[in-house]
């Protein structure tokens, strides 16, 4: 009888024994993992904060971390494998879409006026350049930083994944990384371009009372995994600043033109005068950037020149033109770079 005892006890604890082991098995295991952003692909960063989304490899919603500053810091995940992406959460004019779904996150800017520069939302009808008239009109992006990573496994005993980073000639490449450390780091770099430009030669610039600009043909989206943009075309509204002699000059971001866009990039002036007058330069074969736009050294930093602007001359004695008017005079010019 004793030794039935013992021997149905000991089934007993054997069978115990297997189920908390079972159960130890699917409990899922979380670690603290730390996140730190390396800023040597945009050294002159400085985003208020970061973001970074973990999506998990075999599907399902990201979960999403902010960071203030451009440290980062820690997070709880469950052991796994995920894939990651991450940019500043600072941003106060692009707009999100798809944010469950890491191969199709991306961003972009609500639709806007040539005009809106000047006038602000507010802004009415302005002639385009010519060919671009139905191209919509979406305001510039913010300025963005942000990488991704595809392969991130966290284990209970550390991290190994797969980053892409530049080399010193500026290419990009992927490397495996693997540490006992619950660490992983990221390395954000510029997401969008930033476009300079000058108008030099600008004739009767002291009567210039406010000025504005666009330019055609420029895409409207950026997914952040593949940092693929958009290949319709858009045109994007720009301010302008002039130096009171010679010189008008800006800078706006973008997320850049699509190589197998084959439209023009051409640039419209539109501009205010001292009395009220608005003239809108758009039509002259000096407006075409697009092949500085193409063979910009750095697609990233581009700087485009254009080589004289004639502001008319204001009409003595008064001329009948009512400010109130919402008319713009097209002043048919065509300069030769």
């Amino acid at each position: 009888m004793m030794k039935r005892l013992l021997y149905l006890s000991a089934i007993i604890a054997l069978c115990t024994s297997c189920v908390h082991k079972e159960l130890c098995l699917v409990h899922p295991h979380l670690a603290t993992l730390r996140v730190e952003f390396d800023w040597k692909d945009a050294p002159e960063a400085d985003p208020a904060g970061m973001c970074v989304y973990f999506y998990p490899l075999e599907g399902g919603r990201g979960q999403r971390f902010d960071f203030k500053g451009t440290k980062g810091g820690e997070v709880r995940l469950r052991v796994g494998k995920y894939r990651v992406l991450c940019y500043n959460n600072d941003t106060e004019i692009v707009e999100f879409y798809n944010t469950d779904d890491f191969g199709s996150h991306g961003v972009y800017t609500r639709e806007g006026s040539v005009l809106e520069p000047i006038y602000g939302n507010a802004a009415t009808y302005a002639p385009r350049a010519e060919g671009t008239e139905d191209e919509r009109v979406v305001i510039c992006p913010d300025m963005m930083w942000g990488c991704s990573s595809f392969e991130v496994e966290v284990k209970d005993t550390g991290v190994r994944y797969i980053h892409s980073a530049f080399t010193d000639d500026g290419q990009q490449e992927d490397r495996y990384v693997e540490v006992e450390d619950h660490v992983i780091w990221l390395y954000p770099h510029e997401l969008v371009c930033t476009y300079t430009y000058e108008v030099r030669n600008v004739r009767n610039l002291k009567h210039l009372s406010q000025v504005c600009g666009s330019i055609s043909s420029m895409s409207g989206t950026l997914e952040f995994s593949s940092e693929e943009i958009g290949k319709e075309c858009v045109t994007l509204p720009f301010s302008g600043a002039s130096d009171g002699v010679s010189k008008i000059t800006g800078m706006f971001y973008t997320f850049g033109h699509h190589l197998d866009n084959p439209d023009p990039h051409r640039m419209a002036f539109y501009v205010v005068m001292d009395n009220g007058e608005k003239f809108c330069f758009k039509d002259g074969n000096y407006l075409d950037v697009t092949s500085q736009v193409h063979e910009a050294p750095d697609f990233r930093h581009v700087h485009i020149i254009i080589d004289g602007l004639d502001l008319p001359e204001p009409m003595e004695n008064g001329s009948g033109f009512d400010p109130s008017v919402d008319d713009w005079e097209v002043v048919e010019s065509d300069i030769i770079l």
